[in-house]
């Protein structure tokens, strides 16, 4: 063995004590100034500043890891009424190619994108200090309603806090239609969760499991099609167990959120719900090993772990709250104003986020660059099968797989994450249909004959 592998299996096998959970490493000498408060609403200001190419599934890097290019600090919504001048603290690390967030004497502040975004999914690297509370405000209403405070929007909830706190929850923020207020398990310590959570408000109409997780975990995913067995967990879902061993208690975690849906008043012919709905997804993983503790985020082995689902979920608007509410906008990072922060002058840590990356969708919750980056939709083979009505391969690739019959009208269509062993239950008893599987590669065909037999 050598020296190497020694000192990665001596740091596996140390017990997981208060002091390396809570560990974080302090900002290095190459930290930014603090971003600073601005009104950044203008229409020449509405533009992402950072050039870069899309990658081989269409995302985009919106953040590059030395300055605070494509991103402005919100400091008019209340989390910011105790220093509208300030804010909260919102600083890049050029040397940890991330960026630290941290309330500032109880006053928080929302690091907002410059661009405005449709229907997206956002993908971002996250390790909180325990005791944080945060947020991702998607869609946010930037000036607020009413007397400019009350910044509405649906917020993916970063809470990584005891007391009802649960991250990657779904929160309807400053009474933002549909009530949402979704913890799939709520934390009692860092390594302590309670499953149900709490909250709720998903009705009849989305996810009667948004505040229980492994009701929702016992669910073959919409989007990625994983069941509970792909993650590990029993049939019956995931408990508090399988979420010890798939989150990383003190490293980076990758997020990953879907949201679409929402800014017409009339769905697509292809959808037969009455109203508009909003639809959110969010996954995580964890992405790099314990041993990485400085931030630097080397890969120390192969990431091979899959898309663990918390919440799948819709909500219907009305005509009218659609026409209130819903604009394309920016989505915006929270530092969470008041006590629910380890607070710097208590000799506690931020929250740190690197690797931040967009890519759009239709509104369907199709990757757009998908669908049009195809020349000449050639054909190919992805490797995929279909055995007992069941689509089944492995593709390094997101893709999007639409079946249509022989008359050319869709019957299904929907979009999947990359991954190994991948497997999706087929449409049933509605004739021969063609499958066909892309991704920016090409196009795969198949003939299914839907007919039990």
């Amino acid at each position: 063995m050598n020296i190497r592998r020694l000192l990665l299996t001596s740091l596996f096998a140390l017990p997981l004590t208060a002091g390396f959970l809570y560990a974080q490493p302090s900002l290095s000498a190459q930290v930014g100034p603090e971003i600073p408060c601005s009104v950044d609403t203008s229409a020449s200001a509405q533009i992402d500043t950072v050039a870069g190419a899309p990658d081989a599934n269409g995302f985009y890097t919106i953040f590059d890891g030395k300055t605070s290019k494509g991103w402005w600090q919100n400091c008019l919504s209340t989390h910011s009424s105790g220093n509208r001048t300030a804010g909260g603290i919102f600083r890049v690390d050029s040397v940890r190619g991330a960026i630290y967030a941290m309330s500032r004497a109880q006053v928080g502040g929302l690091l907002s994108t410059k661009k405005r975004y449709a229907h997206y999914e956002v993908m971002f690297e996250w390790w909180p200090q325990f005791g944080n509370d945060g947020g991702l405000f998607n869609r946010y209403s930037i000036l607020g309603t009413g007397n400019n405070t009350s910044v509405a929007s649906n917020q993916m909830v970063l809470d990584y806090c005891s007391s009802g706190c649960g991250v990657f929850s779904y929160y309807s923020e400053a009474g933002y239609p549909g009530g949402r207020n979704g913890r799939p398990w709520s934390y009692n310590s860092v390594s302590s969760i309670t499953i149900p959570g709490s909250g709720g408000g998903a009705g009849t109409q989305g996810s009667p499991d948004i505040n229980d997780w492994s009701k929702n975990t016992s669910r073959q995913n919409l989007i990625t099609g994983l069941g509970p067995a792909d993650i590990g967990c029993a049939s019956t879902g995931c408990v508090q167990a399988d979420y010890l061993r798939l989150w990383n208690q003190s490293g980076w975690n990758q997020v990953r959120q879907v949201y679409y849906g929402g800014l017409s008043a009339n769905q697509p012919a292809t959808v037969t719900e009455q109203g508009d709905k909003i639809r959110m997804f969010t996954f995580f993983r964890k992405h790099y090993p314990l041993t990485d503790t400085n931030l630097t985020r080397k890969q120390l082995v192969n990431d091979t772990a899959k898309w663990v689902t918390v919440i799948q979920d819709s909500m219907r608007l009305s005509a009218s709250q659609v026409a209130t509410y819903q604009r394309v906008n920016p989505f915006a990072f929270q530092i969470h104003n008041g006590t629910r922060y380890v607070l710097a002058t208590a000799g506690g840590r931020g929250s740190w986020y690197g690797d931040i990356k967009v890519r759009e969708l239709d509104s369907l919750g199709v990757p757009t660059y998908i669908a049009t980056s195809v020349r000449g939709n050639r054909k190919m083979d992805h490797g995929f099968r279909i055995v007992n009505g069941m689509l089944n391969g492995s593709l390094d690739l997101d893709h999007v797989v639409t079946i249509t019959d022989l008359k050319g009208r869709q019957v299904l269509r929907y979009s999947g994450f990359a991954g190994r062993n991948l497997s999706r239950e087929l449409p049933r008893n509605q004739g021969m249909l063609i499958v066909r599987v892309k991704t920016t590669l090409g196009t795969q065909t198949l003939r299914y004959n839907s007919v039990a037999k």
